[in-house]
């Protein structure tokens, strides 16, 4: 027994441990990459880059090659502190880089000559230009995202709304849209690096989106994509996740949908009801959810926790809907010649002759199978 349980107990020890490994996906990170050289312009081999992560400390290294090139893949999207360091220059330091989703940031180093502790911090320079991809996209922050107007559908508000409503290039809806005038269903959708379209209808997920308040940032790829993108067309749709930092933080939302607050629809003003009257429909929808993320261990391991919930009261739709009569079920139809069960002044009437001369009826219904008459009326 105790054997079992030293067992079990090592299983869950292994498990925790493997959840604090980073795991990277391939489209779901940023690259930072650049050159390192001298006052003089020569180039810096061997020099140190670290990238530390603001938001929760993570710290990526590189080491710039016999070309002074250095290159970090698969960074999390966030904002950075970038130093450059090698013995005998003093420390470059660039604060507040921002690494987008999928973005590949160039950034070179200029070395002085002094004690690797001091350091010099550049403020001035130019804007950061994606100058080592042909891709072309539009990046969108949370921020962009949330403040965009997206309807509650299929009980949460669907991430794609978004693109369709807002991105250029786009047509169509979450279901069927198109981008950059490709074909229905064309482009992919990564969700932290991992495809999660249909495997019937690539480029939907209408049927498992996440929450929206999730979504810490969104990028719309266009162009001469990576080769590393091969499940697309003409474009690529790419979201990433929020995560744990170190500050405590989190949402809280709702969203209510009641008659007492809605305006009276286009349609209910053009056709009123029996009475003369405009009546809004008695459909109450209550969207809400929560995300809260914060430190285990600061520096170290982060947690993040999302929920949703959708509530709908009154389920009807506009129309008529009937169940099948007793004499229906028997395969008498005759009922539709009636007018006063189909509420039609025509059922029943002729409407003219056939190719056999026979009478057709308003309301008949023919039987494809057979060209035989039967005795009410039908074929």
């Amino acid at each position: 027994m105790k054997r079992a349980l030293f067992i079990s107990g090592l299983v869950i020890v292994l498990c925790l441990l493997n959840m604090t490994l980073p795991l990277h996906a391939q489209s779901g990170r940023g690259t930072l990459t650049g050159v390192v050289i001298d006052t003089q312009g020569a180039l810096v081999p061997g020099a140190e880059v670290v990238a530390a992560n603001k938001a929760n400390g993570e710290e990526t290294r590189a080491t710039t090659t016999s070309a002074g090139v250095y290159r970090m893949p698969y960074l999390k999207p966030g904002s950075y502190k970038i130093t450059a360091a090698l013995e005998g220059f003093k420390t470059a330091l660039r604060d507040n880089v921002d690494v987008l989703l999928a973005q590949v940031v160039t950034l070179d180093f200029t070395l002085e000559v002094g004690e690797i502790t001091q350091t010099v911090e550049v403020f001035a320079e130019p804007p950061l230009l994606e100058a080592s991809t042909a891709e072309i996209g539009i990046n969108a922050t949370d921020r962009d995202v949330h403040s965009w107007p997206i309807f509650v559908s299929d009980g949460t508000r669907q991430i794609q709304t978004f693109i369709f409503s807002a991105m250029p290039g786009t047509e169509g809806s979450t279901f069927e849209g198109t981008i950059n005038g490709g074909q229905l269903y064309s482009h992919e959708i990564l969700i932290d690096g991992i495809t999660l379209g249909r495997m019937d209808l690539n480029g939907n997920i209408n049927d498992f989106t996440p929450t929206l308040d999730t979504i810490s940032e969104f990028k719309l790829q266009t162009g001469a994509l990576s080769s590393q993108y091969g499940n697309t067309q003409t474009a690529l749709v790419n979201f990433a996740l929020k995560s744990g930092s170190n500050d405590l933080h989190g949402t809280l939302f709702l969203f209510n949908d009641t008659k007492v607050l809605n305006a009276a629809s286009w349609s209910c003003k053009a056709v009123p009801g029996p009475d003369g009257q405009c009546h809004k429909g008695t459909q109450v929808l209550n969207n809400f959810g929560l995300t809260a993320g914060g430190p285990i261990k600061k520096d170290k391991t982060h947690w993040f926790f999302s929920y949703e919930g959708n509530r709908q009261s009154d389920w009807r739709t506009s129309g008529f809907n009937n169940l099948p009569i007793g004499a229906f079920k028997q395969g008498d139809f005759s009922a539709l010649f009636d007018p006063n069960f189909t509420k039609d002044p025509r059922s029943g009437t002729v409407l003219g002759k056939d190719a056999l001369s026979r009478d057709v009826r308003f309301g008949q219904i023919y039987n494809p199978s057979s060209s035989r008459q039967l005795p009410d009326g039908t074929w």
